[in-house]
Parts: C-alpha cells; sequence; structure tokens
C-alpha cells in the first residue's frame, strides 16, 4: 500500500513535469511568442532569467526537440522521488539551479533552452548515487540508466553544431555533485555483522576479512573401536528337478 502510494506520487509529479514542457511548448508554438528569448544568455546579466525558465523551453522549429526531452524527464524523474523520496526535492532542485548557473558560467554566447541538461544532472545523479551507497537495488537503476541513457555521455562534447554542449556538461557535473553531497542520506545498504561488530566496539569472534586470518583446524575425532561383521555361508542340499512325461 505505501509503494503503491509512493509511486503513484513520483508519477504524479514526473507528469506534472512534462506536462509543464508541453504547455509551454504549445503556448509558444500556437502564438509565436518567440519565448526562447527567456532562455539562458550566458555571461549576461539579463540571461539570469533562463536559469528558472530554460529547461521548459523548446525549439518550436523542431517538435524532435522536446520529444527526445519528454520521455527521459519523466523517467527519471520518476525513479528519483521514488527511490530516493527524503532528499529527492533538495536534489532536484539544486540539479535544476546548479545545471542553469553552470550554463550561464560557460555557456557560448546564445540562447540555451531544454530540459537536457536538467536530464544529465539526473542521470549523474542516480548513476553515481548507486555507486556511492553500494546498494544492489539502487545500483540496478543505476546500470538501467546507464544501458539506456549511456550514449548521452557524448553529449558533453562539441561534436554537434546547434547542441548545447555546456548545458549537458553543467548538468552532468551537478548531478554527480549532488550525489556526492546527499551520499550519507536517503536509502543506505545493510551494514554487515562486523561493520557493526566494529561501531560497537565489540571484538569479532572470526576474522574472516583478515588477510593474515588462518581458519581454525576441525576438531580432533575421538578413537572408535573398529566393528567387523564376519559373514558364513552353509550351502543346501540342491532338491530333486522332477520332469515331465
Amino acid at each position: 500500500m505505501v509503494n503503491r502510494k509512493i509511486s503513484w506520487i513520483s508519477f504524479s509529479i514526473a507528469f506534472a513535469l512534462v506536462l509543464a514542457m508541453w504547455l509551454v511548448f504549445s503556448l509558444d508554438y500556437l502564438f509565436r511568442l518567440e519565448w526562447y528569448h527567456y532562455g539562458i544568455r550566458p555571461q549576461e546579466w539579463e540571461g539570469l532569467i533562463g536559469v528558472f525558465t530554460s529547461p521548459f523551453l523548446h525549439s518550436t522549429r523542431d517538435f524532435t526537440h522536446i520529444l527526445n526531452n519528454s520521455f527521459p524527464a519523466f523517467l527519471l524523474t520518476w525513479l528519483l522521488f521514488y527511490h530516493y523520496r527524503k532528499i529527492a526535492t533538495k536534489s532536484f532542485l539544486l540539479i535544476f539551479l546548479l545545471t542553469g548557473i553552470g550554463t550561464w558560467l560557460i555557456g557560448k554566447p546564445s540562447y540555451h533552452i531544454g530540459m537536457s541538461g536538467v536530464i544529465y544532472g539526473l542521470t549523474g545523479f542516480l548513476v553515481f548515487s548507486g555507486f556511492f551507497r553500494k546498494n544492489m537495488r539502487v545500483a540496478g537503476i543505476s546500470l538501467f540508466v546507464i544501458f539506456v541513457y549511456g550514449s548521452l555521455i557524448w553529449g558533453v562534447f562539441p561534436i554537434q553544431i546547434g547542441v548545447s554542449w555546456e548545458g549537458h556538461l553543467s548538468g552532468l557535473i551537478s548531478g554527480i555533485l549532488v550525489a556526492i553531497l546527499f551520499k550519507q542520506k536517503g536509502p543506505q545498504p545493510p551494514k554487515m555483522r562486523y561493520e557493526i561488530e566494529e561501531e560497537l566496539g565489540i571484538e569479532p569472534e572470526l576474522e574472516y576479512w583478515r588477510e593474515d586470518f588462518v581458519p581454525p583446524a576441525p576438531p580432533a575425532q575421538e578413537h572408535q573401536p573398529k566393528i567387523t561383521i564376519h559373514y558364513t555361508f552353509v550351502p543346501t542340499k540342491k532338491p530333486d528337478l522332477e520332469e515331465e512325461e
């Protein structure tokens, strides 16, 4: 029941994010509002407004821009709020803001728009958080993200004209930094017995993890007398055989 409630809340948040993207896109497209002017303009004070608005703005000249960003934005946001619900809001807001600020600092003179920077941030957070926590479930999510969106790593290099690699790089770095910041919070791996004993100052009975550990020899078995069994075979008289005429 609890997991169903958490799943529903996570789904609602992720859906609301993507819905906001499409509402802004639809208004911009239908009424020719040219809202790309509210994107991030690096090194210009007026362009700082884009830190808050640019993730919801997408190119109205090409539908593939918002289409390519919608599914990963939904999936990664859902994963974040479902598995990291105690730190999800703080993590998302920090990734959102740090990605925008990083783009404003290192971006080339242009308008930077789109949710892809935040997507890179969420991917970086989920991947590195899983590895930091040594949690098999979270690590499984991280591997899934790498498998599905592993090709996104090429987006942090300036190899494609018209793509804000600065926003992608800022997002990835932001996600890693937030994962480091909150690595002691949220879901933690269960502690091993020897870790608990070390914290309590208890000397463990068997230190199997030590390199110089020599396992104890098995207890010597007491001498038991051998029992010999003799079998005697006594032949019997062969019965007479009757033949039929």
